[in-house]
């Protein structure tokens, strides 16, 4: 049997809302599970958006690692600093 269209568009919306650790939990008990009718299309469906879920993050992990790479250690520590000063002047007010 089949699944409907709506019952796939449902999985995936739901695999979409899911966490990385959420979304490995949903393969393992996919996988323990064999009464379910459409089970090796749902571990598709989840493991397609657990690959794209860890792209992301490695996207996210390069721009940041990019960022902290191009921004210069001296100009770090001038806004450390004048972030200081400008918590010490708001605090005499």
């Amino acid at each position: 049997m089949n699944p409907k269209p709506d019952d796939l568009k449902m999985l995936t919306s739901k695999y979409k809302t899911m966490n990385i650790e959420e979304l490995k939990a949903s393969i393992d008990n996919l996988g323990e599970n064999n009464d379910c009718s459409n089970q090796f299309q749902s571990i598709d469906i989840a493991k397609n958006e657990l690959e794209h879920k860890y792209k992301e993050r490695q996207e996210q992990i390069e721009l940041l690692t990019q960022s902290l790479s191009s921004s210069s250690r001296v100009g770090r520590w001038i806004t450390s600093i004048s972030a200081v000063f400008k918590k010490f002047r708001e605090s005499k007010n």
